[in-house]
């Protein structure tokens, strides 16, 4: 089948196209086929970018080396998919459902991946760089040598994971994230449940919560949404573009911190010190401020 074909049926109401199979670098680039199904089919090598597959269901299909960059996957099911060196960068994967997947060398730097279901993946020598796993279950995974470098896996659960020789630096968590039964192996010890947390201090991992020393840190772009940071220090941070909706600030220190383009939609700034933090383009929504007053910035 060619692309323009799928694409003339996708529009006269077709959905099923089970079985396909794309002739390799086969371009479907920016296409709307949103809950299009796609059980089995032969995608591999496909030019997947920007590509709206919201609700789509690609169990079992083949998208080993596709470059699926900023393709829309939200709600998606990618149960057994083989994605397997396949381009995910930017990638929307919330809410999907990755089970037992093949991501071996997959590239899903900024990915999207937040309450996703990534359960017995094999993601190993994946590069997860800054992705966000906020919420997402990680439980049996297989992340050895894989490159979790300023992931966030605020509230993940990593129950069971393998993470040998996974590289957690600056990579950001909480008292949420569940590391039971999960497996840290070094070049010379191995750490298991909660002494994996020993290893991420020494990666200089970020711990988010309340009273955390958070000065200075880059939290640029971060889901910090409904985080718990009352009487954090968050002088001086970087907080530009961060996602802070419903996030409790009380009496946090704010003093210097950039806050330009952040959401503060419902968060609670009570009592916070806000001296000299910079706020162009910051979204104020229902936003409790320091001095207890209720802010809504129209447009």
């Amino acid at each position: 089948m060619t692309p323009q074909e799928l694409i003339q049926r996708y529009a006269a109401g077709e959905r099923d196209f089970t079985g396909i199979q794309l002739q390799q670098h086969s371009s479907l680039q920016g296409a709307e086929l949103p809950e299009i199904i796609l059980r089995e089919a032969v995608l591999s090598y496909c030019e997947l970018q920007d590509v709206n597959l919201a609700g789509a269901i690609l169990n079992g299909a083949r998208l080993d080396m596709a470059d699926l960059e900023r393709a829309n996957l939200e709600d998606a099911s990618l149960v057994g998919t083989d994605l397997t060196e396949s381009l995910l960068r930017e990638a929307n994967l919330y809410n999907a459902n990755l089970q037992r997947a093949g991501l071996r060398q997959a590239v899903l730097d900024r990915a999207n991946l937040r309450e996703a279901n990534l359960e017995g993946a094999g993601a190993a020598e994946a590069s997860l760089r800054y992705a966000n796993l906020n919420h997402a279950n990680l439980r049996q995974i297989q992340l050895g040598a894989a490159y979790l470098n300023h992931a966030n896996l605020r509230g993940a659960n990593l129950s069971n994971a393998n993470l040998s020789y996974t590289f957690l630096t600056q990579c950001i968590y909480d008292a949420e994230t569940i590391f039971e039964g999960c497996v840290y192996r070094s070049r010379v010890e191995v750490f298991s449940g909660d002494e994996v947390i020993t290893q991420l201090e020494v990666q200089k991992a970020t711990y988010i919560g309340a009273g955390a020393n958070l000065s200075g840190v880059d939290l640029s772009g971060v889901d910090l949404s409904e985080a718990d940071l009352s009487e954090a220090d968050l002088s001086y941070a970087n907080l530009a573009g961060a996602n802070l909706m419903g996030a409790i600030l009380f009496q946090a220190n704010l003093m210097g911190a950039n806050l330009d383009n952040a959401d503060l939609t419902d968060a609670d700034l009570e009592q916070a010190d806000l001296t000299d933090a910079q706020t162009r383009m910051t979204t104020f929504v229902n936003t409790t401020m320091p001095d207890g007053n209720i802010r809504t910035d129209t447009q």
